[in-house]
């Protein structure tokens, strides 16, 4: 009989994020020809269960909160809560004189109070049955499992399944634990005059609800988001409003104990497979712990029945199945919530499920669901939403669309089937209705497409390929038809800051060891150098570019030439690169000799690498300067030093210090003939032509976005100055927002970039020639593109060398979207909506009194 031991990995799963999601299985038997979760054998009468004989203690003075008689009747209490449920057959023991003490198993025969006895539990069928550890002071999540006490209320989890059925994957549950946290219970008595702190609880009775929640987990379910995120998560009072049905259609409800008291939840509505929960705070004798200890909401029912129904259970009740698909019509998406409301008690008679739970991934993405357990002869509207945080059996996703109800014209076009369009089904005992639900989203105009994880930097002219970093630098390429994919770990690549690529696709600047040059850190460990190269993706081929020096490496990163900037040919690059002194000494930023530790560096198909002059420039602690961008010809290249100084080399002349010249920060980026370099400066961008030489008729002014007027200013402090104190004292005391250029096409005449800063907002925005700055979010919005309306795009990273695809996302988050801009809608006459192509015929149009945009779009 094969055996499966769960804990180490359901551990793992369950400290990586205390975060919701639907109540399907938390464990399935693996296999791929007919998953099915894990249960617990029902035939043979209750589960048999094993206490702990510790007891749990104040975390002050370790003076005796919980002896072992009233642990052990709140384990009775949650016990029974499962164990009641009328169209389930799940039972287990619920009196505690049945429960057998530890020290009554000869296997374990002491009192759990640390990792080592824990280990006697742990990993061991012992006798079988569900297993009650009290862990009195936290010892036992810190030794045992390497985790906070102060940061997790307890951990529950079938341990050991068996294969009963034969098939070779083991299905049964024959053994559970449980370890409950005594050091978070929360048992303070308020002091004199301190009446807002909850009092002791005494009986542990708000406690209560941690024992009923991870006692589901040992039962096989997993966490639930049906009402729990609007009783603990929506709080206008950090701008946050969550709604029991699609935002706009109906109003927000809110936190139990915070916001508007007309608004707030009641706590019985709260699910108990909810992660997060309260076990403290008491708000006119209600407490929302003791609430989740009780097993009576039909969103937990449903989890349970699900697993162990009776006979009659789905004869009963009715149910609505369907899939989750994309704007395709065709292809499933998991690990999104789907919730049905009763049309007339929508917060007493909810239930949820993930699209995906029955599969958790594991045969690929799937977007099938079955809500059951609906009252016969009531109406439930469904609709999808978002899971709040992640880390799950079955990963959740971001909503790559509007949320929406389902109606009975469910389609992917937003202008009918919009989000608060909606059809109540009536549930029938015994009848599945089916119910599928389509994403959103205009199949032609601007397509916004979710890529992968990581960041996707270049993209090739056709957009149908794109380089990338993941991670500490670990290149990843990205394909259209194949997908992303590591570099070949035999090359021992490393990714260069952008990752750039060429037009083609065919090539990608990276990092390389080529001598096998070995160095040692501080600590004695071997490294070997690497310097900037370029890989053919189809050969496999490394070409490399080029040091300076083949032995000094920046600051014992074992790097000695790094790669900023690239050709969309592939015959020219820049960087930096470490350098060795004339004494033979590695060059290295010394305060008393204002020596560089790295210098701009150019490559160049027909010459090789060379550094670029730095004579005339002041270096008083200047640690770097790099080489960031380059034209075609190699005759224009910019950089910057220090991070707020930018120069520039034309035709490997001597540098020009372009802050001193413009008041520019930062120059980044050339067109491919050298003729365009976009500069950002404290009051405006300008368009550089180096051809034109140095003075202003070289200089053209292209503005730059404003708060107030082209993104909201938004201060860590809360305050919206734009609307207390308006554009002209913002613009007074703020200035001109930052701006970070990050791509520009081969021919110049476009520009994305992010723009403003950690301190006040951030913005992604896109500059076309003779349209001008436009906010990103409300050109996906004017375009139709519903698919952009949560997450947008605040850091648009790479473009095209055409300038009509591009891919980015938010600043943080490592995950990319593409966005292909080939076609976009202008409205011509205020009433026809007409595809053309970007940029060049859509600026034409709009020149020739066309709206760039739809025209029911302002």
């Amino acid at each position: 009989m094969k055996t499966t031991q769960l804990f180490t990995a359901l551990a793992a799963l369950l400290l990586a994020s205390a975060a919701a999601h639907a109540a399907g299985p938390l464990f399935l038997d693996g296999n791929p020809a007919n998953l099915k979760p894990l249960r617990w054998d029902t035939s043979k009468g209750p589960i048999k269960v094993y206490t702990d004989v510790g007891a749990f203690s104040r975390k002050d003075d370790g003076s005796i909160f919980l002896n072992e008689a009233q642990a052990n009747k709140i384990t009775a209490f949650s016990l029974k809560q499962w164990s009641s449920v009328a169209t389930s057959t799940w039972r287990a023991e619920t009196d505690p004189v049945k429960f057998t003490p530890f020290t009554a198993v000869p296997s374990i025969g002491v009192d759990v109070k640390d990792g080592a006895s824990a280990a006697l539990v742990y990993g061991k069928y012992n006798e079988g049955g569900f297993y009650v550890i009290y862990d009195v002071d936290g010892r036992v999540l810190e030794e045992f499992f390497g985790v906070p006490k102060d940061q997790v209320l307890g951990i529950a989890m079938p341990e050991i399944a068996e294969d009963l059925d034969g098939d070779g994957y083991p299905e049964t549950i024959v053994k559970a634990t449980a370890v409950m946290n005594g050091w978070m219970v929360s048992h303070e008595t308020p002091p004199p005059g301190q009446r807002n702190l909850p009092p002791a609880d005494v009986g542990g009775s708000r406690y209560a609800g941690i024992f009923t929640h991870e006692f589901g987990h040992a039962i096989n379910l997993s966490h639930s988001q049906t009402n729990g995120q609007l009783a603990y998560m929506s709080m206008p009072d950090y701008g946050r409003d969550l709604y029991p049905g699609v935002a706009g259609c109906v109003a927000p409800v809110h936190h139990w104990l915070r916001g508007p008291v007309a608004s707030h939840i009641d706590p019985k509505y709260i699910e108990t497979m909810f992660p997060f929960i309260d076990p403290s705070s008491v708000a006119k004798g209600r407490s929302a712990g003791y609430e989740m200890s009780t097993v009576d909401r039909p969103d937990d029912i449903a989890a349970i029945s699900n697993l162990y129904p009776t006979d009659d259970y789905l004869s009963k009740t009715g149910s609505i199945a369907g899939s989750l698909l994309l704007k395709d019509g065709k292809t499933g998406y998991s690990g999104i919530n789907i919730i049905a409301r009763n049309v007339k008690d929508p917060l007493g008679d909810a239930i949820s499920v993930m699209s995906g739970d029955q599969t958790q991934g594991q045969l690929g993405p799937d977007g099938r669901f079955r809500i059951n357990n609906l009252k016969a002869g009531e109406s439930y509207v469904i609709y999808i939403e978002e899971i709040n945080a992640g880390g799950y059996p079955t990963r959740p996703t971001m909503l790559m669309s509007q949320a929406e109800y389902w109606n009975e014209g469910e389609s992917n076009d937003p202008s009918s089937d919009t989000p608060c369009k909606t059809n109540a089904i009536q549930a029938e005992a015994g009848v599945t209705k089916t119910a599928n639900l389509v994403f959103n989203g205009r199949t032609e105009g601007v397509q916004y497409t979710f890529l992968t994880g990581g960041y996707v930097t270049s993209l090739s002219d056709d957009a149908r390929r794109g380089g990338g970093t993941l991670g500490q630098g670990i290149p990843f390429l990205w394909d259209a038809d194949a997908g992303p994919s590591l570099t070949p770990e035999a090359l021992n690549l490393g990714g260069s800051a952008m990752s750039s690529m060429t037009g083609d696709g065919r090539k990608m600047m990276v990092e390389a060891n080529f001598d096998g040059e070995v160095q040692y850190d501080p600590e004695g460990n071997p490294y070997l150098l690497k310097q900037m190269a370029l890989w053919n993706t189809d050969t496999n081929k490394v070409v490399p570019m080029g040091a300076l020096s083949n032995r000094c490496d920046e600051w014992g990163s074992g790097t000695t030439s790094y790669g900023w900037g690239m050709s969309r040919d592939g015959r020219s690059a820049v960087g930096y690169s470490t350098y060795e002194k004339p004494d033979g000494s590695c060059g290295t930023f010394d305060p008393s000799s204002q020596s560089l530790s790295v210098v701009p560096y150019l490559w160049t198909a027909d010459k090789g690498g060379r550094a670029l002059r730095l004579d005339g420039l002041n270096l008083d602690w200047m640690p770097w300067i790099r080489a960031a961008g380059v034209s075609a010809n190699a005759e224009v290249v910019v950089g910057q030093g220090n991070g707020s100084n930018a120069y520039a080399w034309f035709k490997e002349g001597a540098p020009i210090d372009l802050t001193a010249l413009t008041g520019a920060y930062t120059a980044d980026l050339v067109s491919a003939d050298g003729q365009r370099v976009p500069l950002a400066t404290e009051r405006s961008v300008l368009m550089w032509n180096p051809y034109l030489g140095t003075d202003a008729k070289a200089m053209r002014d292209i503005s730059s976005p404003k708060y107030c007027t082209d993104f909201p200013l938004q201060t860590w402090d809360g305050n919206d100055y734009c609307k207390t104190e308006g554009a002209a004292w913002v613009e007074a005391n703020f200035g001109v927002p930052p701006q970070q250029l990050n791509a520009i096409s081969d021919d110049g005449r476009v520009i994305v970039a992010r723009v403003g800063s950690f301190f006040t907002s951030l913005a992604g925005f896109m500059w076309v020639d003779e349209l001008g700055w436009m906010n990103l979010n409300d050109f996906f919005r004017k375009q139709g593109v519903v698919e952009a309306a949560k997450y947008g795009m605040e850091n648009p990273i790479a473009l095209n060398g055409p300038g009509t695809a591009i891919a980015g996302g938010l600043t943080g988050v490592s995950m990319t979207w593409l966005v292909d801009m080939k076609k976009v809608y202008v409205c011509e006459g205020g009433s026809s909506n007409t595809l053309v192509g970007f940029p060049q015929e859509a600026v034409a149009k709009v020149k020739a009194g066309a709206r760039l945009g739809r025209c029911e779009t302002r």
